[in-house]
């Protein structure tokens, strides 16, 4: 939404209005904008750019929306001012929440975007004693998508407030070590606002001493209003040049790991299949040598070509699909896509970029269970050590040896997303887990989840290697 013609002659200030639903963030907007124009107590009438609901089940807000404020002649602060609502968090659901979030990183990355910003306004209730989960998703949510420059930036506006000492949200604020601008006190910067939807005084339901209160809630809420602005004014603006950055990379961790997830899959899978064979001609061993024709049965990882409507980046040297969908549609700007490094190599397979191509199909990988004998086992580790005859014993040796192959192949795949998160460390002002047992975790709880064909030996695998690396960590530290 636009107002006035743009005034070059202005500064032009940008701020950020965030919320968990029901903390009050359009009744503050709507005061903002009372107070910009110059509305008074006496008016008769009041301006309301967003309609509020009473009701939780009447907010189908759904998208960030920018009401962009060109200072005019009148107005009572003296800058331009666009205002960045976002829908209310944890209302509709963590898949809506990451939807907004996707939101406000296209409002910052679009080349018609916003390029700077002045505060990040956190919207929370007096009332909050203790952050809720749906609380703490919004700071974290909106904290992960800026770099660390943007901290002294970061305010808090409380709603239902009576201004009359510090709000009891900033204590919690406070445990919460949420990252923001601090005062004298070293404490957050905060605003109070009563957050009143006051009528106009000539409503005749109004009588004279509700009026009297009504006109003191006005008066305080405009005074408030104009600490804010003031404080506005005088705060540094940030380029989002950092924060592109930041965006950036988080964009490329979230490919990297996806990317990944398959590989890391495929060899936690075959690692844990190996162990398991050995142990099984350990106990079987003198069957076997009764019976060469012995069975057992094992997982295994495959792989099938799958037709999309989406263009895929897929690796012609390892067969896999590095990225999809991809907004990259041609081989020859196949560069141009997230998943590679400024030097070319991929990501996730670690090819060069010469050896990708942008197809309308992905490679997909599936376990399927399958039957095999001790002679044809025999038979394979035989031709790989030329015709020599290889015991049991020698054959359980040889699989403990592919076992620490396939660990090593999965760990140096999570090592890969490390290195990503230690990029996002540098620069992210909220970044997320650091650690590769963090991200082991995530894996085995999105092996829980998800209960994937194959899934509970890849669990058992994964806690395997978390032990090693903790175990290995442990005595790095003696």
């Amino acid at each position: 939404m636009l107002y006035g013609k743009k005034n070059l002659q202005k500064h032009h200030k940008v701020i950020m209005m965030v919320g968990q639903t029901g903390a009050g963030k359009s009744t503050l907007i709507n005061g903002m904008i009372n107070h910009i124009l110059g509305v008074e107590w006496k008016d008769n009438v009041r301006i309301k750019l967003i309609e509020e609901h009473t009701s939780l089940d009447q907010i189908q807000t759904s998208k960030v929306t920018c009401y962009e404020i060109n200072h005019q002649e009148g107005f009572k602060i003296p800058y331009s001012l666009t205002i960045l609502d976002t829908p209310g968090f944890g209302y509709s659901g963590r898949t809506e929440d990451k939807q907004i979030v996707k939101q406000i990183t296209e409002c910052f990355t679009s080349p018609a975007g916003v390029q700077h910003i002045d505060a990040v306004c956190f919207v929370v209730r007096d009332t909050d004693i203790r952050l809720s989960d749906a609380q703490k998703y919004v700071f974290d949510s909106v904290l992960q998508v800026f770099g660390k420059d943007i901290e002294e930036n970061i305010i808090f506006c409380v709603t239902y407030c009576d201004d009359s000492e510090e709000p009891k949200v900033i204590n919690t604020v406070v445990k919460a070590s949420v990252p923001c601008a601090k005062n004298e006190q070293d404490r957050p910067v905060n605003f109070c606002f009563n957050n009143s939807d006051i009528p106009v005084h000539s409503d005749n339901k109004i009588n004279g001493g509700s009026s009297k209160i009504r006109e003191m809630q006005w008066e305080e809420s405009m005074e408030n209003m104009e600490k804010f602005f003031n404080f506005l004014l005088n705060l540094n603006t940030r380029s989002l040049i950092l924060t592109q950055e930041v965006l950036k990379e988080r964009r490329a961790l979230e490919i990297t790991i996806e990317g990944l997830i398959p590989k890391i899959e495929e060899q936690t899978l075959k690692a844990h299949e190996l162990e398991k064979l050995k142990n099984t001609l350990k106990e079987h061993e003198a069957d076997i040598e009764k019976n060469k024709d012995f069975q057992y049965e094992e997982k295994e990882t495959r792989t099938r070509k799958i037709k999309t409507d989406q263009t895929s980046v897929n690796c012609l040297e390892c067969q896999t699909t590095c990225h999809h969908p991809c907004k990259v549609s041609l081989s020859r700007l196949a560069y141009l896509c997230e998943v590679f490094y400024w030097n070319a190599d991929c990501r996730v397979c670690g090819h060069g970029q010469s050896r990708h191509f942008c197809e309308r199909h992905k490679w997909e990988t599936y376990v399927v269970t399958v039957k095999n004998t001790y002679e044809e086992l025999k038979k394979k580790y035989e031709e790989k050590a030329n015709a020599m005859k290889l015991s049991v014993q020698n054959i359980c040796d040889k699989l403990s040896a592919e076992t620490q192959t396939s660990e090593g192949k999965a760990l140096k795949l999570i090592e890969t997303a490390k290195k990503c998160l230690q990029r996002l460390q540098e620069i992210a002002l909220k970044p997320g887990p650091l650690t590769i047992t963090d991200y082991i975790d995530r894996l085995i709880n999105d092996e829980a989840s998800n209960k994937k064909p194959g899934y509970l030996e890849r669990i058992k695998s994964l806690e395997k290697l978390k032990q090693q690396i903790t175990e290995n960590e442990t005595k790095s530290q003696k």
